[in-house]
């Protein structure tokens, strides 16, 4: 259990996410990029140089989430460390020696010693890992439990296992790990025995120590200007103690000390320690800030304020990062305070920047024309979050929670705006134009997500408790409806007053985090790249249903939801999981095939399911002519079958004496088939009048997939041949406005104008 008020983050909290990364890592879920194949074969051929480097990319894999723990400890309450008592020296008389190719993997030698050297620094997740090297040259992996891991930092780790220390490794066993690799496991550390003279647990010279609060910021600024955050981050920590320990420290009884005068350049009136130390809160502040935590930079710029109310840098970064922390009108606020001291250009930027932001998400206005019409190229802009007309609660029915629109809603209207919680992008992402992937398979890729959603959550606890408020596929039973203040900005939010369960992180990354296409990231297939996946909390509330109401637009690392038609107060927000495009029985194959654990049940599915006897019979030869749906080049004999099976659908509908909505609704079900049908109305003959009127079949996909490429495809593409064949003017104004009508659901109430303007860049093949 996991509490989330100050300090944002606990020691318990990091080692919990290192434990969960550490039992991932081993099952091979957060390997190396590339090196998952070269990991399996180093490991039993025992080279060194593959087995180093792999070793040396798990380090850096994970040190940036180590280096956050570290500084989530508290420093002014942080005591001395005391050196652990030594081991008992362990005998290892009569026990025989035994080299690394001569281990059998799953066989433990009992009475048999290792003798091997440490040759890499030594990390921990939920073990401790190193390596070892043989007099022979060979080298393996050790995983080791020790009691240490998890309660202190890698340093004091690599201290008790130094690199370069002769060891024995008693009753030596050769693992198989769940990632198809091997290494060394040692189950106790007293079965690894460090024999070279290294102590157990070196002792740090601390090099700081005889520097004044002044050399301290000094240096401190000095690895702030090599970007080295977390290194300027302990320095001005360190600079901040010395100050207040100098303050705090009783006069002496020196006669002859010279009045007003103190240690480490001093006065005893305390301005120069008053000024030192503001000075190092404000650029620590600004530290802080480069690292992403917020609240903890602007605890920072309070305490720099509390002790020069004026200080411009201070009133800057506090602004920041209440901006940081989506708090914009309290940041225009400090703006406009720095701006009455001096009216620098970086200031008004920033103004600016907060102004925007704060309009946007008061009023959901946000100026796309430029960007859209660009043709999503240019830098990527910064949007604020917007939680419009919508509010989270339980389904009715259901035990799960859904989003619902609380007034009316038109076609085009803006729902939500949410940036991504964390984003891995496969390629440049500079820009927002979509480019090829980079080459990153789509298992890579998550692992990133992963380690960053890791990082993220150290951070904040706002972010903490958006991530524990998602549903986890590994844990269910997450029904608590979270405030909506949670997810916007400008709010009052405060941390929870109760525990939270951290749940696991692979669990909520795996049924929240989505690709460019809206594919769940657990469904998709471990070869092929995305262009980016991405993790939007309030977004993930949205339940399926195979007639959704919203349609999903990324601009950059931002989600915008706009309503696909209009909604009435209380109707809950959906989306589609699986392409809607197709009959009943496949859309709920293709939910099954994901995992997902439900049955869609919406009006569309329970119309099919009643019309299920006479649409048996035409869903079967539709999946047995499904595999020929990308060849529809008109003429072939597969083609003209699915062709006549669109006549046949019509006799059927013409049967059953369905409303006009319902047969658009069956007919969007068997899309392709229609589609085939048009491109065959020479072959069809006289047959062809049978077939309902293309413009017909767009509101019938309209209804049920907007979104969906060949539904803005196939708009366009009867446009153009309308245009072509010289129709009437009154037929292609209607063409256009049906098209313009799904450009609006996807990029929302834009102005006619835009809309054509897409609409005609489509036709040109430069957008879509």
């Amino acid at each position: 259990m996991h509490k989330l008020a100050t300090p944002m983050c606990d020691n318990e909290l990091g080692r919990e996410i290192l434990k969960q990364l550490g039992a991932l890592q081993l099952n091979g879920m957060v390997p190396p990029n590339g090196m998952e194949r070269s990991l399996v074969k180093a490991s039993m051929s025992m080279q060194k140089p593959a087995l180093m480097e792999v070793h040396m990319r798990f380090m850096k894999q994970f040190s940036e989430l180590e280096r956050d723990w570290q500084l989530m400890k508290d420093p002014m309450a942080a005591k001395p460390e005391t050196r652990p008592a030594k081991k008992k020296a362990v005998s290892l008389e009569g026990m025989r020696s035994i080299r690394l190719l001569e281990l059998k993997v799953g066989k433990r030698y009992h009475g048999r010693v290792l003798h091997a050297t440490l040759c890499a620094d030594a990390f921990f997740l939920n073990l401790i890992q190193t390596m070892v090297e043989d007099e022979d040259g060979y080298a393996a992996r050790v995983m080791i439990e020790d009691s240490l891991a998890g309660l202190t930092s890698w340093a004091k780790v690599q201290g008790r296992y130094p690199n370069g220390a002769k060891i024995a490794i008693k009753a030596p066993l050769l693992s198989e790990l769940p990632d198809d690799s091997v290494a060394l496991y040692v189950n106790t550390e007293d079965d690894l025995i460090v024999q070279s003279d290294f102590p157990a647990v070196s002792v740090e010279v601390n090099v700081w120590a005889k520097l004044d609060a002044a050399a301290l910021r000094a240096e401190g600024n000095r690895l702030f200007a090599k970007q080295d955050w977390t290194g300027s981050i302990e320095l001005y920590t360190k600079c901040i103690q010395k100050c207040l320990d100098s303050v705090r420290r009783k006069p002496t009884s020196n006669k002859h000390k010279k009045k007003g005068a103190s240690e480490n350049g001093t006065t005893s009136n305390g301005k120069v320690v008053d000024e030192t130390v503001m000075l190092a809160f404000s650029n620590r502040a600004a530290a802080w800030m480069k690292s992403c935590h917020y609240e903890r930079a602007l605890k920072d710029a309070h305490e720099a304020l509390t002790l020069e109310p004026h200080h411009l840098k201070s009133i800057y970064r506090k602004g920041c990062a209440l901006h940081g922390m989506q708090q914009y009108e309290l940041a225009c606020k400090c703006f406009e305070l720095a701006l009455e001291q001096s009216p620098e250009k970086d200031i008004k930027l920033a103004l600016q920047k907060s102004q925007t932001c704060d309009m946007q998400s008061r009023r959901g206005v946000y100026e796309l024309s430029k960007y859209l019409v660009g043709g999503f190229e240019g830098p990527l802009p910064e949007f604020s979050d917007y939680v419009g007309p919508v509010e989270i609660r339980s389904s009715e029915g259901r035990c799960r929670r859904g989003l619902f629109v609380t007034k009316d809603v038109e076609v085009g209207e803006l729902l939500l705006v949410s940036n991504a919680l964390v984003v891995v992008h496969n390629g440049n992402h500079a820009t927002g134009k979509n480019t090829s992937p980079s080459g990153r398979s789509n298992a890579l890729l998550r692992d990133e997500l992963l380690c960053s959603l890791s990082n993220l959550l150290l951070k904040s606890p706002k972010w903490l408790e958006q991530a524990c408020s998602l549903a986890d596929c590994e844990c269910h039973g997450n029904t608590k409806v979270p405030p909506l203040e949670l997810f916007r900005p400008n709010s009052k939010w405060t941390a929870g007053k109760e525990d939270v369960v951290l749940p696991r992180l692979k669990g909520v990354l795996l049924q929240n985090a989505l690709d460019e296409s809206g594919s769940c990231t657990r469904v998709l297939q471990a070869g092929r790249g995305s262009q980016f996946l991405g993790l939007w909390p309030l977004p993930s509330f949205i339940n399926h249903s195979c007639t959704a109401n919203a349609v999903r637009l990324h601009v950059g690392d931002a989600l915008f939801l706009h309503a696909s038609r209009h909604l009435e107060a209380g109707e809950e927000v959906t989306l589609a999981y699986v392409n809607t495009l197709l009959p009943k029985q496949m859309r709920h194959e293709l939910l099954e095939k994901d995992h997902w654990e439900f049955t869609c049940s919406c009006s569309r599915c329970d119309l099919e399911s009643n019309l299920s006897a006479p649409l048996k019979q035409v869903t079967k030869r539709f999946q047995s002519l499904w595999g020929w749906k990308e060849a529809v080049t008109p003429g072939q004999v597969e083609c003209f079958k699915m062709a006549k099976l669109a006549l046949r659908l019509e006799h059927l509908l013409k049967q059953k004496g369905l409303y006009l909505y319902e047969r658009q609704l069956v007919r969007a079900s068997f899309f392709v088939a229609y589609w085939v049908g048009y491109l065959n109305i020479d072959r069809l003959g006289t047959l062809c009048v049978k077939l309902p009127l293309p413009d017909m079949l767009i509101d019938a996909v309209t209804a049920v997939a907007p979104s969906d490429t060949m539904t803005s495809f196939f708009a366009g593409y009867w446009l153009k041949r309308l245009e072509e064949q010289g129709a009437s003017r009154p037929v292609i104004h209607d063409a256009q406005q049906r098209a313009i009508h799904i450009y609006r659901c996807v990029y929302g109430n834009q102005t006619s104008g835009l809309l054509k303007q897409l609409l005609e860049a489509h036709e040109a093949n430069t957008i879509l």
